[in-house]
Order: C-alpha cells, then structure tokens, then sequence
C-alpha cells in the first residue's frame, strides 16, 4: 500500500505523540500557551526550525489531549469548555502551506501567521535560501476561516537584526502603516496583531504600535498568557527540534 509524504509523518507523528499517554495531560493548565513556530524542514537544524514528523507529533498530541487551537482574538476569554492553545508562525516560510496547513484542517485547529510583508513571494536568505507564502497563498488562507495575517513588520526585520528598536520611532510607524496598506491592497483584510521582529521592543514602541490600530502584541518571552494578563505584551514559546514531546507536554501545561 502507497501513503503520501503527508500520511506518513502524520503516522509518524501519531507513534511519537503515543509515547505520553493523553492521562499525563492536566485538565486545566496555567493559562494559555501561545506557541511560536518559525520553519518546518528536514534540511535545517537551528533554533527557529523543526522537522516535519516532530511537528506532526505535537500536533497530534494536542489534539488528542483535547486541545483547541484559538484565534489570538479570543485568548482573553477563551469559548467553551475545555482546553485552549494559540499556535502563531513567524516570517512566514512556504513550509506552512505543505506541512502546517494540512494539519489544522483535519483537526479543525486555527493559527496565526505573522508575515514579514516585503519578502512575500520571496525569499529568506538567513540561514539558507528559504522560499516564503506568496499573496495568493495568504488570500487562499484567509478564505479558509482558520487563518490569521498578523505583521512582523514590513521591512525591518533586516534592520541590523534590532527591528522596531533599531529605527527612530517615526520609521516604525511608517513601517506598519505600509504593511497594513499591502495587506489591504493584496487580500482585503486589515490586522491588529504585531509580532515584534527579533522580541525586541519598549515602551515607546508599544505606544507607537497601539496607536496604529495593534492590539495583540506578541512578544518572544517564554510563558504563558495568564488570565489576567495583557494582550499588550503576549508572551510565547519558541518550539524547535529541542521539544520532544515530554519537553512540548511540559511546555504546554506550564
């Protein structure tokens, strides 16, 4: 019998995810995490990458514990019973569409990407050559209902690798508003979700940026979102090849 690419690393994710038995799992955990995926490739191995069959494994695992993956909208007051993770995708990598995607329609997941606006249809040239989700995949997303377009900045995610800290403030701001202008000139949609390039920020700029329409702003600290917390500073954890799935199960309950 012949499987897809696909069929297989979900088998395989299946067979990684039973090694923890859905018991171990809390029925409340300690807010809502919010998880940070970058690239998701056999080819590279570094801090913003995880392999295919790693990935389908913790999916696999979230479902079968009984996880729902929300909109970032809804974190602060999460619908219905049970329990809630939010699943975010910097940069914006190709990867998405074959290994991600698939995913979340069978289980009914949503997630968030957060685009770096001038390197759509392009590549990332950081670590390799890394091709990037196109306009018309991000619009062919968007009609599905399960995604988000959130903003990693338009162009300063090169800016000498400080972001929105290594320009004057009025670049900032000039910077959202010309990738709210593209998003709504390519797909029609607007957003008020700002993931900040690097983690890096202060004050100011969350100033800035909550002047310009953002509301969520996704930072990179490591935990969980509180239920008291404040969706100025969302706190996540980057998920790579170092998150087994006893260290994701750990992860994700604390």
């Amino acid at each position: 019998m012949k499987i897809s690419r696909r069929e297989f690393l979900r088998l395989g994710g299946a067979i990684a995810a039973s090694v923890c038995a859905p018991a171990l799992a809390r029925e409340t955990p300690a807010g809502i995490p919010v998880l940070l995926y970058h690239d998701i490739s056999d080819e590279y191995r570094d801090p913003y990458t995880i392999s295919p069959s790693l990935f389908a494994a913790q999916m696999e695992w979230l479902h079968n514990n009984g996880y729902r993956a929300i909109p970032i909208r809804e974190i602060v007051r999460p619908p219905g019973n049970g329990k809630a993770v939010v699943l975010t995708f910097d940069d914006g990598y190709a990867s998405y569409m074959e290994y991600a995607f698939p995913l979340f329609r069978e289980y009914g997941f949503h997630s968030t990407i957060n685009v770096i606006g001038s390197l759509a249809g392009s590549f990332l040239r950081e670590g390799g050559n890394r091709p990037m989700l196109a306009w018309d995949e991000y619009r062919h997303l968007l009609r599905s209902g399960r995604v988000d377009i959130g903003c990693h900045s338009f162009g300063l995610h090169s800016a000498a690798h400080k972001g929105a800290l290594g320009v004057p403030g009025e670049t900032l701001r000039q910077d959202l508003r010309t990738f709210r202008d593209v998003l709504r000139r390519e797909t029609g949609e607007s957003t008020e979700i700002l993931a900040w390039p690097y983690g890096l920020y202060d004050s100011q700029r969350v100033s800035i940026a909550r002047k310009e329409g953002f509301r969520f702003l996704l930072t990179s600290r490591e935990a969980s979102f509180p239920g008291s917390g404040d969706v100025a500073e969302i706190p996540r954890r980057n998920i790579d090849n170092l998150y087994d799935i006893t260290s994701f199960r750990i992860g994700v309950e604390s």
